[in-house]
């Protein structure tokens, strides 16, 4: 059975992923940067392991040696630990620019880059970002986390076609909005410096996202039973290739798919110009 390591499982998509992968018989090790926080799933059988992604490269690559020894290999890395920055743009300070990008981005690089030689020694393996329909199109507010994962699409895009010779397989998750405490305190983080003249602008977004918490359609446990199965080829995803972008749920498909016909209309609305510029 193979192995998984998940990063950022003592919450959300992180914990419910490592009890799905544990009850269909997998290996997990669950990563946290506070394993005590992991006792349920090492109640369930996991193997639990201190892992801050914020860490130093040096302390990255220890840290994921140690778990690569626990049972003597890593098969699929679920990149998970993450957050929310909630604020306009320019609301956002450099170091809040610093640390939402390090953590959603730079750190999740480090810990897939001390994952590959594994991998690559092996000859196959799976690496997931946990990505999200915020990754696909901007929006009011969610600027900075937009960013970010828009940047993970691309780099786990292009990664996909690096590693492929090598039998590793490459996707990012994007999940739609699942009842989890994604939204919650801890999870997300607002602007340290609001500037009035956006209240209004911020207002109506921040009250949808406050109604929205604990709220949301997704089932968190079905969410993580389709990631699983799609990861290992197993289940109803038996048989079908890992997708470069695995939507889950129905909202996902749908607010994906319009965003999809509305850039459509736009290239197709601007082509005949587009068009004029070569040599």
């Amino acid at each position: 059975m193979p192995v998984f390591l998940i990063t950022g499982a003592s919450s959300g998509f992180g914990a419910q992923v490592a009890k799905q992968a544990l009850q269909a018989g997998h290996k997990v090790i669950a990563a946290s940067r506070d394993a005590g926080k992991l006792s349920e799933l090492k109640d369930l059988g996991a193997h639990t392991l201190s892992l801050d992604i914020n860490a130093s490269e040096a302390d990255i690559q220890k840290a994921i040696k140690e778990a690569a020894a626990v049972y003597g290999t890593i098969d699929i890395l679920i990149n998970n630990a993450g957050y929310i920055w909630e604020g306009a743009l320019e609301e956002a300070s450099a170091e809040e620019i610093q640390a939402t990008f390090h953590t959603n981005v730079f750190a999740q690089v480090a810990v897939t880059k001390a994952v590959l030689p594994i991998l690559r020694g092996q000859k196959s393996g799976t690496i997931a970002f946990m990505g999200s329909i915020a990754g696909w199109e901007g929006g009011i507010a969610c600027g900075l986390y937009c960013g970010v994962k828009f940047a993970i699409a691309g780099i786990a895009q292009s990664l996909r076609e690096e590693v492929a010779s090598f039998g590793i397989k490459v996707t990012v998750v994007e999940p739609g909005y699942f009842r989890t405490n994604f939204l919650a305190g801890g999870h997300k983080v607002v602007a340290k410096n609001p500037i009035a003249d956006y209240e209004p602008v911020l207002a109506p977004l921040k009250a949808a996202f406050a109604a929205f918490d604990g709220n949301q359609p997704g089932d968190p446990i079905k969410g993580a039973t389709l990631i699983v199965e799609a990861l290992t080829g197993t289940g109803r995803a038996q048989g079908r290739e890992l997708p470069r972008r695995l939507l889950i749920g129905p909202d996902a498909v749908g607010f994906v798919t319009g965003v999809i016909e509305k850039e459509t209309k736009s290239v197709e609305a601007w082509k005949d110009l587009s068009v004029t510029t070569n040599l």
